[in-house]
């Protein structure tokens, strides 16, 4: 197996953690203490536990690289994982948040100090050899296998209820709707708001997706990775993006907009009709991540949040007036 490049460790590790700490951002103040997550522990236990092993497994490669721990081996810490999560849970989060910043910063700038030479030969360790690329990748994935229970709780029925669940749903659209409220056409049609789109560009935009979503939902659990080629072609998601875009070029704002209303409508009633096995069971998303179908309603619905928040920092900029 090929040593992962140097740029794409450095890259994926701070993805990663900056995929957590937004996923974190889901939660209300008191859920981050309160909360607790298929193992028991609570979202502050979780990230207090990703800081210590970003900051152990850091202190473990500096000594193997610099010959300490040839001879001695891996030292283990003296806690397990259970015992240091009840532990954290009685500490500050402010505290704990300063130092899963500063620990996953230490990995990142020791990954970056080393040459590709470092990263690609082993070091022993005992009576083992130590493959750092290895570890640093393990680390990676280490990350987002919390940030993935986390998000398990943050879009779970055990959370929301039925009745909050779709009052989400739902707002998130109004939302959308709201941050045009009062816009003429030529604003919504020739002011950039986010990059060099318009505001039609991003309903545009948010309903291809949209579009993608009710074809996931209409297949639940097994879809047809055929039926989603025309979002799915392409390498990169900006050129897919891009293609999305010129597909509704010839569609006017009202066409847009029925557009959006009518998959908007079609979700609620199948949210309604579904039952709570059905909305928590698996399923493949389709671009390669799997997990419950209302996991996968709960993202559509961020998405169309991040956009009317794109649409509503725009109006707050002055770039988007409203009609006197």
């Amino acid at each position: 197996m090929s040593t992962p490049s140097l740029p794409s460790l450095l890259d994926k590790l701070q993805r990663s953690y900056e995929d957590l700490i937004h996923t974190l951002a889901l939660l209300e103040p008191e859920e981050l203490e309160s909360a607790r997550l298929a193992n028991g522990w609570t979202p502050k236990a979780t990230l207090a536990h990703v800081a210590f092993w970003d900051a152990f497994q850091t202190r473990r490669m500096q000594a193997a690289l610099a010959g300490e721990s040839a001879a001695t081996g891996l030292q283990l810490p003296d806690e397990d994982n259970d015992q240091r999560a009840e532990r954290d849970a009685q500490r500050p989060w402010t505290k704990i948040q300063a130092e899963a910043d500063a620990a996953r910063q230490g990995l990142i700038e020791f990954a970056a100090s080393l040459t590709p030479e470092a990263l690609a030969r082993p070091y022993p360790e005992g009576e083992r050899q130590l493959d750092l690329a290895a570890l640093l990748t393990h680390m990676i994935k280490h990350t987002r296998e919390h940030t993935w229970e986390i998000q398990a709780y943050a879009r779970s029925l055990d959370r929301w209820g039925r009745e909050g669940m779709r009052a989400f749903l739902d707002r998130q659209f109004t939302h959308l709707l709201d941050a045009i409220g009062g816009l003429d056409e030529e604003s919504l049609t020739t002011v950039p708001v986010c990059g060099v789109w318009s505001a039609r560009d991003v309903l545009a935009h948010v309903l291809a997706w949209e579009e993608y979503g009710w074809q996931v939902v209409q297949q639940w659990p097994q879809v047809d990775r055929e039926s989603l080629a025309p979002w799915l072609e392409g390498e990169h998601i900006d050129a897919i993006n891009a293609r999305l875009l010129a597909q509704k070029e010839g569609q006017s704002l009202i066409d847009l907009l029925d557009g959006l209303a009518t998959m908007q409508r079609r979700t609620l009633a199948f949210f309604d009709q579904a039952s709570d096995q059905l909305l928590e069971s698996q399923g493949d998303y389709g671009w390669g991540q799997e997990g419950s179908l209302l996991g996968f309603l709960f993202d559509l619905a961020q998405h169309r949040a991040e956009h009317a928040g794109d649409l509503w920092q725009a109006r707050a900029d002055g770039h988007l007036v409203p009609r006197a």
